[in-house]
């Protein structure tokens, strides 16, 4: 079994801090997005028009979606994790921790 020595303090401190980093993201997201879509209305062609809508509902937007989805999964189990050990429950926050380490999104292969 591993030896933990965590400063819990810290590390809900860095949780904390990340985590609003994370939650942060929605409103540049919607800025993105709206900068895009008005750059896509100046341009007078279909193409560059469907091309920058294709880059804003099948790339940009699901792809920021998805690392905010699985850095919120991991931000909970390592939580998780540290409450556990917090409470000397080092077999849990074991296997919160393994939890945590291994987030599967919608690209199968990434961890």
């Amino acid at each position: 079994m591993a030896v933990w020595n965590i400063d819990v303090a810290a590390a809900r401190a860095v949780i904390s801090t990340t985590a609003a980093s994370v939650a942060g993201l929605d409103a540049p997201l919607a800025k993105m997005q709206t900068a895009v879509e008005g750059i896509a209305g100046a341009v007078p062609s279909a193409q560059v028009q469907e091309a920058l809508g294709a880059l804003v509902e099948t790339g940009m937007v699901p792809a920021t979606k998805a690392v905010m989805e699985r850095s919120t999964a991991v931000l909970t189990g390592t939580s998780e994790a540290i409450s556990h050990y917090a409470n000397g429950d080092l077999a849990m926050a074991s296997t919160a921790a393994a939890s945590a380490a291994t987030v599967h999104g919608p690209r199968s292969g990434l961890q």
